[in-house]
């Protein structure tokens, strides 16, 4: 005869359902659940085919719960692997992405297009990190062909600076210009690549037929000149004129023959009149007319006279100019780019709006620049100003000031890379003689955000935090959870961070870590709570904790709901509901500002009730955790100290009725964890507590 113990528990689905391929040297690692093993085989079977010889490293798990149509969806993502150098292919839930490094340009365009195109009923796409390749050396080119259009070749960084290239270009060239765009995107852009194709598509822009290329830091031009013989040689000059760390040594334009040399006419001296009056008779006297006068002597001048003076001639010596010092700013905002400041003539002001447009593309321009002559800078205007707007364009808003010789930047960049890349380039390309002040410290990312997410597979944090003593506090309270040994942490130290936010990160882990399962995000100064919790307890706690634990200034938007399902009604889970249950009808009270249990009839039940559910789960760990109100905090009461003292005082009564001292740990946490708002009337006596938390 053979005897079955057994029961029934509800299947629970697992949440969040993922599912991952990663593509390594020279393996591939299949990873997640997936619905039974057939699929699982499925998976394999197509990942050796899809990169045959390398080795497949199979860690795929079988749970319920998975996406109608999930397998399909893993066969779609598992086919675009092998267009990966490096990275991954992922499904979650009904989110699916493809992150790493495109095997070439060709690659990374058919990625971005299958994502697009694999979208179906169930699941969407959500943007993760794909990279195209880096190439060496870096080209792009723009050729003037015959038929009057205009082709460009070569790469470009991201999708941005195509848009701004392109923009660039059309600007330079006549309008209805045919342009055919062959260029692909690549990483390993030269410094200051859009400057330097506005310039070269300027110098195209002039010539009738020609090609202008960029070759990692080398610069040619080639082609046929302007009609006019003067406005070809100008071209080679200003082109010539230019020149600087970027090469045109190669620069070949053909120019028309120079006109004929015009004819030198050589003027003849003047011919002096015919000289007859020494020669000829004197006409006669006409009769009648009068004897000539006596000349009537002029009258004497006295002797002391003194002649009148010539009028003297007026020198007047020119007025000095004070030198003018350089001080100019740029500032970008949602309204666009506003310029200000004094540049020395029009030429400057052309060759500054002209670096804008390449940076700014399509952006309005507030142009509130002057001509002053007598402006002095011992900078190189052009290169200092471009170097600057450049600096500005990698801002989502913010300013850019060069005051004589120093260069100062402040605002708001998109995200950490984009961070770093700045830093990257202040300290590489500064032109010679310009100083940097405050390099870093005047600017701060933003959105600046953390992202938060549990489940029974683990937590997971991930985005900014303001210093290495925040992410040390973080990963204690983690250290001190169940999921300390499942915990992925890709956080990064970024300072800048909104006033507030190491708290609001730690007070919103503490409440997650309370849930069974949720996620949670701090934006700037938002807060975003979801999640589930079997307990009630939990949920009063976390709700309350959202809305008035975050620091001040600090908006939240917390939703937590009781679980429907996947709560299990099998010891040790029964007695947390049975010890919740008795909580909530019989708060462990204490005297105000006392840890002694006074043993009178309700208490002396209470207690005995403890026992009793705890008797029913031997060796199963249990936390008795000690809370306070707030009524002694305010004369200097040490609430956190009393809150362990009574949980201290509850664990000695529990273990003189015979639990085992050893299942019991205690923890105090003052006044931190109220179940209702300290300002609400039943706060006094709710707030006041002793409640348990089961192992699971």
């Amino acid at each position: 005869m053979r005897r079955t113990l057994g029961g029934l528990s509800q299947v629970v689905a697992q949440k969040p359902y993922s599912w991952f391929a990663s593509r390594q040297a020279d393996s591939v690692t299949l990873g997640g659940f997936v619905p039974d093993l057939d699929t699982a085989a499925a998976n394999t079977a197509v990942a050796s085919a899809a990169l045959p010889g390398l080795r497949i490293d199979d860690r795929q798990t079988v749970a319920f719960g998975a996406p109608e149509g999930f397998g399909a969806m893993a066969v779609a993502m598992l086919a675009e692997l092998p267009k990966l150098v490096s990275g991954r292919v992922t499904i979650d839930d009904g989110r699916f992405c493809i992150e790493g490094k495109a095997a070439s340009s060709d690659a990374f365009l058919a990625l971005e297009a299958a994502m697009a195109q694999a979208e179906r009923p169930g699941f969407r796409t959500v943007k993760c990190d794909l990279e195209p390749p880096a190439v060496t050396p870096y080209r792009w080119s723009a050729e003037h062909e015959a038929g009057g259009g205009v082709v460009l070749r070569g790469f470009y960084p991201d999708h941005e600076a195509r848009g701004q290239i392109l923009a660039t270009v059309r600007q330079a060239l006549v309008a209805g210009t045919v342009l055919r765009d062959e260029t692909k995107p690549a990483l390993g852009a030269p410094s200051a690549l859009l400057a330097k194709i506005a310039r070269a598509v300027g110098d195209l822009a002039r010539l009738r037929q020609g090609k202008v290329e960029i070759n990692g830091d080398a610069y040619t031009v080639a082609g046929k000149g302007p009609d006019s013989y003067e406005a070809c040689q100008a071209l080679r000059l200003q082109i010539a004129q230019m020149d600087g760390p970027d090469s045109v040594a190669q620069a070949v334009i053909e120019c028309p023959p120079a006109p004929p040399p015009v004819p030198v006419v050589v003027p003849l001296p003047e011919v002096p009149g015919l000289i007859l009056h020494d020669v000829l008779p004197a006409p006669p006297k006409p009769s009648g007319s009068a004897a000539p006068s006596e000349p009537v002597p002029a009258p004497a001048q006295p002797q002391n006279a003194v002649s009148p003076p010539a009028a003297a001639a007026t020198v007047t010596a020119p007025r000095a100019v004070a030198p003018v010092p350089f001080d100019w700013s740029a500032v970008r905002s949602e309204n666009g780019l506003r310029l200000n400041g004094k540049l020395p003539d029009e030429a400057a002001r052309a060759s500054l709006l002209s670096a804008a447009r390449g940076f700014f593309g399509e952006t309005p321009v507030d142009d509130r620049m002057s001509v002053e002559p007598a402006l002095r800078s011992e900078l190189d205007l052009p290169a200092a100003t471009a170097f600057a707007l450049e600096a500005l364009s990698k801002l989502k808003a913010g300013s850019v000031t060069i005051r004589e010789k120093t260069f100062a930047v402040a605002g708001e960049i998109a995200d950490a890379a984009s961070l770093a890349a700045l830093r990257e380039f202040l300290a590489r390309n500064a032109p010679a003689g310009l100083a940097l002040a405050n390099l870093p410290d005047g600017i701060v990312v933003r959105p600046y955000g953390l992202s938060l997410s549990a489940d029974r597979t683990g937590l997971r944090l991930s985005g900014y935090l303001p210093d290495q003593a925040t992410q040390a506090v973080l990963r204690a309270l983690v250290g001190d959870s169940p999921l300390k040994d499942r915990f992925e942490d890709t956080t990064i130290v970024v300072p800048g961070s909104p006033a507030g936010f190491g708290a609001a990160a730690r007070a919103v882990l503490a409440d997650l870590l309370r849930l069974d399962l949720g996620s949670a995000s701090v934006m700037d100064d938002r807060v975003t709570l979801r999640g589930l919790t079997c307990r009630e307890l939990i949920k009063s706690e976390v709700e309350t904790s959202a809305a008035t634990g975050l620091p001040q200034g600090f908006k939240v938007d917390a939703a937590v709901s009781l679980r429907q399902t996947g709560c299990v009604v099998d010891p040790p889970a029964s007695c947390q509901n049975d010890l919740d249950g008795l909580t909530r009808r019989n708060t462990v009270l204490f005297g105000q500002g006392t840890s002694v249990v006074e043993l009178d009839a309700t208490t002396e039940r209470v207690i005995g009730e403890a026992a009793a559910i705890l008797e029913k789960c031997p060796g199963s760990p249990v936390v008795i955790e000690g809370h306070a109100n707030r009524d002694g905090e305010r004369r200097g009461f040490d609430n956190m100290d009393l809150s362990l003292r009574r949980a201290l005082r509850v664990r000695d009564e529990l273990a003189r009725r015979g639990i085992e001292a050893g299942q019991l740990a205690v923890k105090g946490y003052g006044s931190t964890r109220p179940l209702v708002p300290h300002e609400a009337p039943e706060a006094r006596a709710m707030n006041r507590r002793v409640q348990f938390t089961v192992a699971k």
